[in-house]
């Protein structure tokens, strides 16, 4: 049996063949949904959905400015925004 916490049916199951032929019962942890663009909303791209594991970790972000914070579309919209402020 396994622990309480993980007997939850929020949790996501998967059988597995071990090597000695048995099938066993694993609890895997849920990947959380794609960033958002924090002005849009709109999923952004080249990151991909992980799980609180795997981002704690680290993952290499967009290297252009403001990666992972904002999509191209409303980058590109400030950046034009700001060039006509200045001018």
């Amino acid at each position: 049996m396994v622990r309480p916490s993980l007997r939850s049916r929020t949790k996501k199951r998967r059988h597995v063949r071990t090597p000695g032929g048995r099938l066993v019962l694993r609890v895997m942890d849920k990947k959380h949904d794609y960033p958002k663009c924090a002005v849009c909303g709109m999923p952004l791209q080249g990151i991909p959905r992980l799980t609180l594991k795997e981002e704690r970790k680290g993952v290499k972000m967009p290297t252009r400015a403001f990666g992972g914070y904002l999509c191209h579309r409303c980058l590109k919209l400030g950046i034009k925004v700001s060039v006509r402020t200045r001018a």
